[in-house]
């Protein structure tokens, strides 16, 4: 809002006043960025414990799906991209590790950054992986779990509780068999 009024000179100034609206916008901004830094900081300060974040993503199968209809199971969540070599290296890992513990509940999804799904299938059809890969090209999934470098393996035990997550190695072998033996 703006209102014109004459100075004591006689010279004329606008003077812009703040509007109702402007601080209530701003107050609500304010609000939401201080709620989104303090559930990002009790995420990164304990992540042993804390609850999975629930996400819905389409796969390259065209299925939606929810992390949350694998409660019963522990998870190993692989963020990667088909730009990123040391994910390419990883997803044979991670098939080995799904077929060969997946009898014991072991459920890998793959969460992909690709821009399309023809990439990330191709990709992932190239290591021949069997275990669905699911598309994040917004990077909404990876805000949740605040995915700062690839590939990341992000383990969740059977009661959907982030449990470990691990950066720069092939696979999380002795991590994901402790969670399987609890």
């Amino acid at each position: 809002m703006t209102r014109v009024r004459a100075d004591r000179h006689g010279e004329t100034m606008i003077v812009r006043l703040r509007g109702r609206l402007l601080a209530r916008s701003m107050a609500i901004l304010l609000a939401a960025a201080v709620a989104a830094m303090l559930l990002q900081a009790a995420f990164a300060s304990n992540p042993d414990g804390a609850l999975a974040p629930d996400f819905a993503l389409k796969g390259t199968d065209g299925k939606n799906l929810r992390l949350s209809e694998y409660r019963s199971e522990v998870v190993a969540l692989a963020f990667w991209a088909s730009w990123c070599g040391k994910c390419r290296e990883q997803l044979p890992e991670l098939e080995r590790l799904q077929q060969a513990l997946g009898p014991q509940g072991l459920r890998v999804l793959s969460v992909s950054f690709d821009e399309t799904h023809a990439t990330a299938a191709g990709t992932a059809a190239a290591a021949g992986v069997s275990f669905p890969v699911l598309l994040d090209s917004s990077g909404e999934v990876g805000r949740l779990y605040d995915v700062g470098r690839l590939p990341l393996v992000v383990l969740v035990d059977r009661a959907g509780r982030v449990r470990a997550a691990e950066t720069d190695r092939p696979a999380p072998d002795e991590e994901i068999r402790a969670l399987l033996a609890e």
